[in-house]
């Protein structure tokens, strides 16, 4: 254990005789765990870690040491769009933002000085005082990305990505279908659901829902400039 977390312990286990915890050998025990790694951990993911190092706690004072660790500033609880909630190690005077892939769930961290400076800058000018924000960026990882190909059917593609129509499976009947929806080989679409249902999309303004036989049949590809909604408003202005 690194000196920064023998002092962190330190700190802890004094927090926690001065209020009066009967458990403090397990909570520090399950601390030294939680520190081992700068990994985001879910309580099971944390119990795992315990176990492989001959600790056999049950969930319930795993869930009350995570509770401890985040009400003393040790650990910040994490919750992400479709993930589990989950924790991580807080150092004093240190932020991050963070990247989640849609697709395999990798979570990166990332530190951007000049993000946090316009940010800050950006708030001071509403007049409004910063005092802690939160940035969460999703979409592909590389590996992702990769294994996505050029051209994959739309029910693969991720909500939230805009793609652009490059074909489709079928003969004329589906050429038909989708002419008639405005679907058609170079138009540009916005993913906005797809949780087991029909495929949500954004197209010219107007939301189409598609069943899950036609979304196999239609071939899409990342677009290569994705609209923010700033552009999306500036192109509507411009017709």
């Amino acid at each position: 254990m690194s000196g920064i977390h023998q002092q962190e312990k330190k700190e802890l286990r004094r927090i926690l005789s001065q209020a009066g915890y009967k458990r403090t050998k397990d909570i520090l025990a399950i601390l030294d765990t939680f520190l081992a790694t700068e990994a985001h951990q879910t309580p099971a993911d944390l119990r795992k870690r315990l176990r492989r190092a001959g600790l056999n706690f049950d969930t319930g004072i795993i869930q009350e040491a995570l509770d401890i660790f985040c009400k003393y500033g040790f650990a910040q609880r994490k919750e992400f769009s479709d993930r589990e909630t989950c924790y991580e190690h807080q150092h004093l005077g240190d932020h991050h933002d963070h990247l989640i892939c849609t697709r395999c769930g990798r979570l990166e961290e990332f530190i951007s000085p000049e993000m946090e400076e316009l940010q800050t800058k950006l708030a001071r000018e509403k007049g409004f005082i910063p005092l802690k924000h939160r940035m969460e960026i999703y979409g592909l990882c590389s590996r992702c990305g990769r294994e996505r190909g050029t051209a994959v059917p739309l029910a693969q593609a991720e909500p939230g990505e805009q793609v652009t129509i490059a074909g489709h499976v079928g003969g004329n009947e589906i050429e038909r279908r989708l002419n008639d929806m405005g679907l058609t080989r170079g138009v540009e679409i916005e993913v906005l659901n797809r949780n087991g249902g029909p495929v949500l999309v954004s197209c010219r303004d107007s939301r189409l829902a598609l069943g899950k036989g036609i979304s196999e049949k239609i071939l899409v590809s990342p677009s290569k400039q994705p609209k923010t909604a700033s552009t999306k408003r500036q192109v509507k202005k411009k017709e």
